[in-house]
């Protein structure tokens, strides 16, 4: 397949560069430094004690400069989803779907609204990765893998073209037959470890190891979960104790989650759209969410990153 990885970082970069080694016609659409560092340097992979080098990636500064693809693998933060939707237009050829790869669990809606649902296939990402030069994507953990699922739920000749893909480089991938269940499941743990790492700027580790701190996390589990199934969504019966196991267990000591990685690094935060939607679907539908408006409140300061200088503007009251 002919595959645009919008959004070069360190997702983007690690499905991307798997798929090129694998032998897929992967074309990046990145900016900036890591557009050169792309084009000249080429992609570093970096999985526990091994590395690897894509020593050809090709990267261009907009999608015009990729033309039209047979995929698009949308990797942009969250506050970058609106820009990234207007832009896809002069990718999309009569056949392309695009695969999201957003945290939380509304991204696969909001691009169907701008191109159709018939194009898009919704995943969730399953890794613990980030850049730790222009192009150079460490991942922690055995974490590895990716589930899709199409919007109809549907087991799609397409789909099972892309999961196929994602298997021969050496990515997990499997199908799901009901995306908001797929995403809300991941979503429940994602938004405690996003939330009580960002809190405490700590890793995994000292949250599971500190009784106060692996109490808020499983607080906010309960409360992803309450919110979901208040908005109709089934949820698995033993997803609170399988996401307490995956985070106890399962998840590297030294594993942050992108939000803590992105507060250490004044970036702009994906906050409203973890725990920030949490409290705002919790006040929808009338569920109280008191630890995950407790983080939305302590780390709004920080939304925008170092622009913000830890102080709310206008625009953020």
């Amino acid at each position: 397949m002919r595959i645009a990885v919008m959004g070069a970082g360190a997702v983007g970069c690690f499905l991307g560069g798997k798929l090129a080694l694998a032998g897929e016609e992967v074309v990046f659409i990145a900016r900036g430094e890591r557009l050169r560092a792309l084009t000249e340097e080429g992609l570093r992979i970096v999985e526990g004690s091994g590395e690897t080098l894509v020593r050809q990636t090709a990267a261009v500064g907009n999608p015009e400069g990729a033309g039209t693809v047979d995929a698009v693998v949308l990797c942009v933060k969250l506050f970058d989803l609106p820009a990234a939707i207007e832009a896809l237009a002069p990718l999309l050829g009569p056949e392309t779907f695009v695969v999201t790869t957003q945290n939380g669990v509304e991204a696969a809606l909001n691009v169907a609204h701008a191109v159709g649902e018939e194009r898009v296939i919704g995943g969730a990402v399953w890794v613990v990765a980030s850049m730790t030069g222009p192009t150079v994507v460490e991942c922690t953990g055995a974490w590895a893998g990716i589930e899709v699922a199409e919007m109809s739920g549907d087991h799609s000749a397409r789909i099972e073209t892309f999961a196929a893909a994602c298997r021969r480089a050496g990515i997990d991938c499997t199908i799901g037959d009901d995306l908001e269940r797929m995403l809300w499941s991941k979503f429940v743990l994602l938004s405690a470890t996003s939330a009580t790492t960002a809190l405490t700027r700590q890793p995994i580790g000292y949250v599971r190891n500190d009784p106060i701190a692996l109490q808020t996390a499983r607080a906010c589990i309960r409360e992803t979960m309450a919110v979901a199934a208040a908005r109709g969504v089934r949820l698995p019966e033993d997803l609170e104790s399988t996401a307490m196991h995956q985070l106890c267990e399962e998840m590297a000591a030294d594993a942050k989650a992108s939000q803590l990685v992105d507060l250490e690094l004044g970036r702009p935060l994906e906050l409203e759209h973890l725990s920030g939607a949490i409290h705002r679907m919790g006040l929808e539908a009338g569920v109280a969410t008191p630890v995950h408006t407790t983080v939305f409140a302590a780390l709004r300061p920080f939304m925008r990153g170092d622009a913000s200088g830890g102080k709310l503007t206008a625009a953020t009251d």
